[in-house]
């Protein structure tokens, strides 16, 4: 069962996804920005620098964009 998930993530082995982020609009606007939103990186990428950076991206597009707008 794992290999047939394995093979619809990565479009049967040709795209491989390095990272995945959601974000919870309910939980941002109960909570606001503190964990409203997840990501999970590939294992190879298990590295706090790329960690950092993704957060990093995360509070730059909450801080410039609209999330609701984005949400939609």
């Amino acid at each position: 069962m794992l290999n047939w998930l394995i093979r619809e993530i990565t479009k049967n082995y040709n795209k491989v996804p390095l990272f995945y982020v959601s974000f919870n609009l309910n939980k941002y606007e109960q909570y606001g920005a503190k964990d409203s939103c997840e990501f999970k990186l590939h294992p190879e990428l298990n590295d706090d620098y790329i960690k950092q950076t993704l957060c990093d991206l995360i509070d730059y597009i909450r801080n410039n964009y609209d999330m609701e707008k984005l949400s939609k």
